[in-house]
């Protein structure tokens, strides 16, 4: 997910530890421990993305398809650096207090810290990126395909209630921004059909006046519930658009194998999804690009927004769509080539440990531009776009031991 949502989540858990603290002990924590509450829980629900530093953006491709989501997201490794990071917060509050914290706010906030850096390993779960939850027993990847990399409907849940829980000026403002900034998007950005743009403004405006009308002990379990409403929700459309994708690809290729179908909902819709499927049919790879519409009698999957992504090598599809779900684009290329390639190039098969839908296009006699169908696809202008040679034996440094996701194509059965 954004660091916007993530920081967003932060705050929501750091509020409810307030309240729920006060509930428990019946008195209201210090000023200074919800202060140090809030600024660390966004801390720790930022700290996963840690790896920015070391993997860059924009820079080296293959490094940061490699290690973003890599070690800083696994369970082990948010653990400890909660742990870390609660023992600093510690540290920075006998600093300026010039007084240790005492034993229930020290144990309150090593509980929220824990939390708060778990809650971006879920959060980053749900959407078709992936995370290696479970490293070192695990290497393989996660993927939970039932939210959009970034949606809305959480800035529009959380915002409010946290504005009025908030007595920082500077915080109301930030969140005021925030709200605006995604109503703006919204309206602007082609993904978000007008539709939804419309209802996120309904939304926004209920969710005000919501607020206003509840005690200040309930704002934020409301807000709660309704982000987890919002996740359910829109993993349920997803849920039906794979299970209508699945369908229509037996009925196409019934000797096809299903090997993935990667779901992405758009932005603030429940009802309209993109979807990638990945099948294996005889000796050939074929991946095809779809619109599927989770509500039909609602909206025609036609009339939903197509994110692309499919390279230039891929065709429009000779598939026949139905309401439900619209066929795209698609490609099919021998299984054999991708086992060769994987096999031949050490820095393709470091890069199969990221793709999930590859795809690929031979620029020459020694140089292949292979990508990943969810974000570019061998265009040449998707961040996993990259130029592997055909064959080398000289691998890229400090390869991780990342289970390619496509592994059940490179031995080229």
């Amino acid at each position: 997910m954004d660091n916007v949502t993530h920081s967003l989540a932060g705050l929501l858990l750091a509020e409810s530890t307030t309240r729920l603290r006060a509930r428990r002990t019946g008195e209201e924590p210090s000023a200074r421990f919800r202060g140090v509450a809030a600024v660390s829980s966004v801390i720790a629900a930022n700290l996963p993305d840690f790896d920015l530093f070391y993997t860059g953006v924009g820079g080296d491709r293959l490094k940061y398809m490699l290690h973003h989501r890599g070690h800083t997201h696994t369970v082990v490794i948010a653990i400890v650096g909660a742990a870390l990071l609660w023992f600093a917060a510690l540290l920075v509050w006998r600093w300026s207090a010039t007084a240790h914290a005492s034993r229930g706010d020290s144990r309150w906030l090593l509980a929220l810290l824990l939390v708060s850096t778990l809650s971006h390993l879920v959060l980053d779960w749900t959407n078709s990126y992936g995370v290696h939850l479970f490293w070192p027993f695990d290497n393989r990847w996660q993927y939970g395909d039932a939210v959009f990399i970034v949606e809305p409907w959480f800035w529009m849940v959380a915002v409010p209630p946290l504005f009025a829980a908030s007595t920082n000026r500077v915080a109301r403002v930030a969140l005021s921004l925030v709200l605006l900034l995604g109503l703006g998007l919204a309206w602007r950005v082609d993904l978000v059909s007008t539709g939804a743009a419309a209802a996120l403004t309904i939304g926004a405006a209920l969710s005000i006046v919501l607020v206003r009308a509840l005690r200040p002990g309930t704002r934020i379990a409301v807000a709660i519930s309704a982000w987890i409403a919002v996740t359910i929700v829109m993993a349920t459309g997803a849920a039906i658009a794979r299970g209508t994708t699945i369908r229509a690809l037996r009925a196409a290729d019934p000797t096809a194998r299903v090997l993935d179908v990667v779901v992405s909902p758009m932005p603030a819709n429940a009802v309209c999804m993109s979807v990638i499927t990945v099948e294996q049919s005889g000796k050939n790879y074929r991946v095809a690009t779809a619109r599927v519409s989770s509500a039909p009698a609602l909206v025609d999957a036609s009339d939903c927004a197509s994110r692309g992504g499919a390279g230039p090598t891929f065709h429009q599809s000779m598939r026949q769509s139905t309401s439900a779900l619209r066929w795209d684009a698609e490609w099919v290329a021998p299984v054999a080539e991708l086992a060769a390639l994987a096999r031949e190039s050490c820095p393709a098969l470091a890069a199969l440990r990221f793709i999930r839908v590859p795809a690929w296009r031979v620029l020459g006699d020694s140089t292949v531009m292979l990508g990943d169908v969810r974000f570019g696809g061998g265009s040449g202008n998707g961040f996993s776009d990259v130029r592997v040679p055909r064959r080398s034996v000289a691998c890229p440094a400090a390869v991780p031991p990342w289970t390619p996701p496509r592994a059940d194509l490179l031995a080229g059965r």
